[in-house]
């Protein structure tokens, strides 16, 4: 018995004492990743890696064009069966080589047509996936079969795993490859169903650093980031991990159901399937298009969560310059919840998560861009893809290439008031600041009432612009493009006569503001047509003014400002105009959803008429509609009455009304009420009238609005002069009554 126990313990230490081997019997392979055709990192450690027996000695070559091995390397496949092997990449250039990899001497992979050149990861969610078919310009490439350069180089990263459905297996732990991942060229055509946003910014970068182009696409539609960060990461880090709990994101291991989990919204869903196989990789940076998922969440997490993606893909890609580059765009238009502000928030918090980390990091706006969309696909993916990939190049070609000495979005750097004006300095201006139009949109400002009005900009030196509103004596602040609808705002900084970069969304002084400025881009008669974001079938360009008694179009003939006013032809005896405020949604009337509706701190409304033809046209009223059935008409300044004439006489006049003296019903017998009255408005209708028969031939032009903080009491207005009818004779005695009845108790 003890000579069997000892034999026993002698053959446990035998076993305590030998390595722990995991060997496997299958045959030698490259992960997926490693492809015919692939692009690795120039002037890098260029890493292959896969599976093999234990302790096989894996070598890999590299040959030249003409066969010429220029490179040998080899290691020993670990005891779990895995291995990596590197070799140094050459510098970059048109050039193809051949990697051929053994297995104790016994070839087992050759990949050909392999190239070196630059490498960027391409991420985010559907704006970052919209694929180059459905892009503008890209569709007409695809029917018509064009080729693209062999020289880009993609590996297409499949967005599930064998599943196409919302929830699908979704893997608990980091993958160690991926399936159907699969490398192709510019000359695919595959090339079609990757990134759009992507393959504009591949193209320019080819152009610009004259060598091959690589990208690893790796999005999903819908993806939240905290689906792009490891959950190792986030256990990593306390404060983060709790906010992941607060947003219902993190998910313990125990509580993963694989083959039930949400893809697009657990933390590391994404990151377990597509960047963890990616490691081997050494991508120079990341294209990053993200943040509608989020946008229901804080600003402090999303910036939280910008922090920790980055410090991981630093960590990840063993960059080793700092942190792992950034670049990334700000949000489409799209009215994402009822708060009409929160884009222009968000898209505020991408300048402020940029400042953060100045020398890794890059963002721009795409608000002046188009944002058109396919059939199907809606409003919240515009297809211009191509300004967007050339906007991250350009940024690129700044903040990690050195072409540039400023590589993101200009920002506010300080704020100066004097004279009547505001002085903005901004940062990050290239070249200098640029006006891409005739003058400049986008501005508004306020006094210390913090109500905004529409204001004048000028550029006044190549980091600085002036703001004023003429009737705003002492700005304390400004903002810029801060709206839902702001298209049109058009300031940029220029970069060596490339396309300008526009300027970062702004609010000066966030202290102060009760009512912010929403772009009403009908007020100057300057545009036919606006776009309205309302829902994804609706969303489209309207007319900025309606009539369904008049001819509206829009006339160069001597504006009272700008270059364009608007002509009015009719012969109808009575005629309206309004700018277009609403759209039909069924039976229903609904306004626009990036129109504001709320005019009631507004003291005045002023526009300008002139009368081209030969009879006098009177102004009858101008309603603020609360509804189809109530509104109220404001009088005009300085008098009891709605209505003025505009005389035949061929010149501009200037008319001023009262918001604080307002007719329910344009009655001017009865209560004339303060402008709190109009605090919700659907429609605003200018209501005129001329003679029978005749020809009328108006010019209408520059609507404005101004404030104050005056608080206005409602007035008894009571003129039996005024008086139409017996109904308002009647309204007219029973005013006066009650005039006198306040004036008592008062």
């Amino acid at each position: 018995m003890k000579k069997t126990i000892s034999v026993l313990l002698a053959l446990v230490l035998a076993l305590c004492c030998m390595p722990v081997t995991f060997a496997t019997d299958e045959e030698a392979r490259l992960y997926t990743v490693y492809a015919d055709g692939m692009l690795f990192q120039q002037k890098e450690e260029a890493i292959l890696a896969g599976t093999a027996k234990a302790g096989s000695i894996i070598t890999v070559s590299l040959s030249d064009e003409n066969n010429n091995v220029i490179e040998t390397e080899e290691s020993v496949t670990k005891a779990d069966g895995k291995f990596t092997v590197s070799f140094d990449s050459p510098e970059g250039a048109f050039k193809e080589y051949t990697v051929t990899v053994e297995e104790n001497g016994e070839e087992f992979a050759k990949l050909s047509d392999v190239v070196f050149g630059e490498l960027w990861l391409a991420s985010g969610q559907s704006n970052m996936q919209y694929p180059l078919s459905q892009a503008k310009g890209g569709y007409d490439d695809w029917m018509n079969g064009k080729k693209h350069s062999k020289w880009l180089r993609v590996l297409m990263v499949p967005p599930y795993i064998n599943s196409y459905s919302k929830i699908g297996y979704v893997p608990d732990e980091p993958m160690k490859d991926i399936e159907g991942a699969e490398w192709i060229s510019g000359q695919d055509e595959m090339v079609y169903n990757m990134s759009a946003v992507a393959f504009y910014f591949a193209d320019e970068m080819l152009e610009e650093l004259d060598m091959p182009v690589g990208i690893l696409n790796a999005s999903l539609g819908g993806s939240t980031i905290a689906s792009w960060i490891s959950r190792e990461k986030a256990d990593s880090d306390p404060e983060f991990k709790e906010m992941l709990y607060d947003c219902g994101a993190y998910k313990e291991s125990k509580d993963w159901t694989p083959d039930d989990q949400n893809v697009y919204t657990d933390i590391g869903a994404n990151y377990n399937h597509k960047i963890e196989a990616l490691k081997n990789f050494r991508p120079v940076g990341m294209i990053w298009y993200q943040g509608e998922g989020d946008i229901g969440h804080s600003e402090e997490y999303y910036s939280k969560a910008m922090d920790v993606m980055q410090d991981l893909y630093t960590d990840v890609f063993c960059y080793e310059d700092g942190y792992f580059p950034l670049i990334y765009t700000n949000l489409a238009e799209y009215f994402y919840n009822d708060d009409g502000m929160v884009l222009p928030d968000r898209n505020i918090a991408f300048s402020e998560i940029q400042a953060e980390r100045p020398e890794s990091r890059a963002t721009f706006g795409i608000y002046d861009l188009p944002i058109t969309f396919l059939p199907g696909v809606g409003v919240i993916h515009p297809e211009n893809k191509k300004e967007i990939g050339e906007r991250m190049a350009l940024c690129a070609k700044g903040m990690v290439y050195g072409k540039f000495e400023t590589h993101t979005s200009a920002t506010v750097e300080s704020t100066e008031s004097e004279s009547g004006s505001l002085y903005i300095k901004f940062k990050n201006v290239g070249d200098g600041l640029v006006q891409t139009g005739d003058k400049l949109y986008g501005f508004a400002v306020c006094g210390a009432d913090g109500i905004y009005l529409e204001a004048k900009a000028e550029i006044t030196s190549t980091d600085t612009v002036r703001v004023w509103n003429d009737r705003i004596e002492n700005p304390v602040s400004a903002t810029y493009a801060y709206c839902m609808g702001n298209g049109r705002s058009n300031l940029a900084a220029s970069y060596e006569g490339e396309n300008p970069l526009p300027v970062g969304i702004f609010v000066t002084d966030k202290t102060v503001g009760t009512h912010y400025w929403t772009d009403k881009q009908w007020a100057d008669c300057e545009i036919e047509g606006v776009w309205h974001t309302m829902s994804d079938t609706n969303s489209n360009y309207y007319p900025s003014w309606v009539s369904e008694t008049a001819q509206l179009s829009r006339s160069s003939e001597a504006p009272y400002s700008g270059n364009y006013c608007m002509k009015i032809l009719t012969d109808e005896k009575n005629f309206s105009v309004k700018p277009n405020l609403t759209y039909k949604e069924g039976i229903k009337t609904e306004n626009f959803w990036d129109t504001d509706t709320d005019y009631s701190d507004y003291d005045t409304m002023t526009f300008c008429v002139r009368n081209n033809g030969e009879n006098d046209v009177t102004l009858d009223e101008v309603r603020f509609c609360k509804n189809s059935s109530m509104w109220h008409a404001p009088a005009i300044m300085g008098t009891t009455d709605p209505s003025t004439v505009i005389p035949a006489d061929g010149e501009w006049h200037v008319v001023t009304l009262d918001l604080n003296r307002l007719y329910l019903h344009s009655n001017e017998g009865g209560v004339a009420f303060a402008n709190e009255k109009i605090k919700v408005v659907r429609d605003i209708e200018i209501r005129f009238s001329a003679e029978k028969g005749s020809k009328t031939d108006l010019s209408f032009d520059s609507v404005e609005f101004t404030a104050s903080d005056e608080k206005v009491k409602p007035q008894f207005d009571s003129e039996f002069a005024n008086a139409d009818g017996l109904f308002e004779t009647l309204c007219v005695i029973v005013t006066r009554f009650l005039g006198l009845f306040a004036k008592i108790f008062n």
